[in-house]
């Protein structure tokens, strides 16, 4: 293990969590993890390892717990001082069992292969575990002075040469313990590796694995071949090696430039768009606050529409970049064509000026409700912000092909200029003053999901949506 071992990996799922003693499991919400390890310390050949896993709930950022831990790992072996297991996994990893004590699980378990498999072209082993009866009382501290245990099982995708993880889910029942006794549930929920982290690590592993391959292969035969050199062949091992680092620290921090460079676009744009609005709040507020103080209640109807204005704006705004950034899976049910379209025309204010025309015919097919109303949402948004004061209308049309469904969305704008023709699925790009540039990006991504396809004409502007009757075929 290297001096500077650190790993930050991202999970996301769904999870259930009692709200008070007493009371009943919430709702199922989507939760958000991070686990980060990284060297704190070396003492010879003895590494400190500080690791902590914060999950939050992902729409609102409240965090459901934080838990942190101290390891002390031998580098060579990969194993705690403090006991026969590992922290991670050896190079060339056999398809065996291994004992282990895991960040994710709190508690020493057995990894039992499973199976060899794929992610993204890299050749991976499958392990799982089971674990039960695992105090995880300091987990909770809204919940003092009580024992809570957890039942659970996990998986995890572990590269073989280099015993690196690619991928991690996990699920967990977390219960009262009294005299003994199994109580009422504390938690239940479950979790997976986002695509996001699973990209990176598998990148990571392939580069790794590359380096061990010239380790491991190509320089013993050259050792054979021209032992007589041996001291020119360990001098370009050294000048090998050293590149490779340069060159792997090189694509790391370049990509830490780009996700820094679009999360601060974003985050910028978000900002300014955002101050406005809140101005207008705050000024709209003191007014009514003042205006209340002096018994002038029917100025109330002047000032009201205008807060309810700005925070429109603010959520509109919100709920572009949470749907870019934010993946869920699918829940794909039969559902007809003009629930989804009602469901998305309810969520926008469309103006009395235009008319909406909705499909005469109603078709159906095997998707995500709630997605796709997303979807067509943003594009009755985009038509309505297109056609602007006047007078306008939008026609949307449903054609049933032979495994798929058509539908089209026309609206009386202006229509897209042709130079940006090409951009405006872009992340980030916009013409609105007020735009994320985030909306069409997120709708492309919801369709793609599907297994369907988007395209667009200009004028009039037309946004043609291809979609399987049943993506899972």
């Amino acid at each position: 293990m290297p001096f500077n071992y650190e790993v930050i990996a991202e999970h996301e799922g769904q999870d259930r969590i009692l709200e008070s003693m007493g009371g009943q499991l919430s709702e199922p919400f989507w939760i958000r993890e991070v686990l980060k390890e990284n060297v704190v310390n070396v003492n010879g050949n003895l590494l400190e390892i500080k690791s902590t896993v914060v999950g939050t709930d992902a729409a609102t950022n409240h965090i459901i717990f934080s838990h942190g831990h101290t390891f002390f790992v031998d580098r060579t072996t990969r194993k705690h001082q403090s006991m026969d297991a590992y922290f991670t996994f050896p190079p060339h990893v056999q398809k065996q069992n291994y004992e282990f004590f895991h960040p994710m699980i709190f508690t020493k378990t057995t990894f039992i292969f499973e199976r060899e498999a794929k992610i993204n072209g890299l050749d991976v082993y499958d392990f799982s575990c089971t674990y039960h009866g695992t105090d995880v009382s300091s987990a909770f501290p809204q919940f003092p002075l009580k024992t809570i245990f957890s039942n659970g099982e996990c998986t995890v995708a572990v590269e073989p040469v280099t015993g690196m993880v690619v991928s991690f889910s996990k699920q967990w029942d977390d219960y009262f313990i009294h005299n003994g006794i199994r109580g009422d549930q504390v938690e239940l929920g479950g979790k997976y590796t986002t695509d996001y982290s699973k990209a990176i690590l598998v990148n990571n592993a392939k580069s790794i694995k590359a380096l061990y391959h010239l380790l491991d292969a190509v320089f013993p035969s050259f050792l054979v071949v021209i032992g007589i050199i041996i001291l020119c062949v360990v001098f370009l091992f050294d000048k090998t090696k050293n590149q490779a680092k340069i060159i792997v620290q090189a694509q790391n921090d370049l990509m830490k430039k780009e996700k820094l460079s679009a999360i601060g676009e974003v985050t910028a744009r978000i900002a300014h768009d955002l101050r406005n609005p809140l101005t207008i709040i705050t000024l709209a507020i003191q007014s009514i606050e003042l205006r209340i103080s002096h018994k002038m209640d029917p100025k109330l109807d002047e000032h009201l529409p205008i807060l309810h204005d700005a925070v429109s704006r603010i959520n509109h705004q919100i709920s572009q970049v949470m749907g870019f950034v934010k993946t869920k899976p699918l829940d794909i049910k039969m559902v007809s064509i003009s629930t989804i379209l009602d469901d998305a025309i309810k969520s926008i204010n469309t103006p009395k000026n235009i008319a909406v025309t909705l499909p005469a015919n109603d078709l159906s097919l095997m998707a995500d409700r709630m997605q796709l109303a997303v979807a067509f949402s943003n594009m009755l948004s985009n038509s309505v912000d297109a056609i602007g004061e006047g007078e306008g209308s939008i026609v949307i049309r449903a054609i049933k092909g032979t495994n798929n469904l058509v539908l089209e969305f026309e609206d009386s704008g202006d229509g897209i200029a042709e130079e940006n023709m090409k951009k405006i699925f872009d992340p980030l790009f916009t013409t609105k003053p007020h735009g994320t540039g985030l909306g069409l990006s997120s709708v492309r991504a919801i369709i793609a999901s599907h297994g369907g396809t988007l395209s667009v004409k200009s004028p009039p502007t037309v946004f043609s949506v291809s979609l399987p009757q049943n993506p899972n075929k």
